[in-house]
């Protein structure tokens, strides 16, 4: 199973610094871990690609700007659960 934690897409949003709008990152979360990527956040079960901005600007992680592009919200904070979801991931 292809499974990430969504912290991923939040480091992906941040080295395309305001260059995807969220149709082109959806697509390039794809092309980084495949078409059949599912992602899960530290509390919650997996979910597939397509709903990762959504996720994302839910939980204020991230906005959409003026010029629609996905950018990181100014106040973003990741939590503490990555590690654990890592080890989690590698047990299953």
């Amino acid at each position: 199973m292809n499974i990430r934690h969504i912290h991923e897409v939040v480091f992906l949003i941040e080295q395309y610094n305001k260059e995807l709008t969220p149709e082109k990152l959806v697509e390039k979360i794809g092309d980084t871990w495949g078409t059949d990527v599912r992602f899960a956040a530290c509390s919650g079960t997996a979910f597939p690609k397509e709903y990762a901005v959504d996720f994302l600007l839910y939980r204020q992680k991230a906005i959409i700007t003026e010029t629609g592009v996905v950018a990181l919200h100014p106040s973003m904070q990741l939590c503490n659960g990555h590690e654990e979801f890592e080890v989690a991931k590698s047990i299953v």
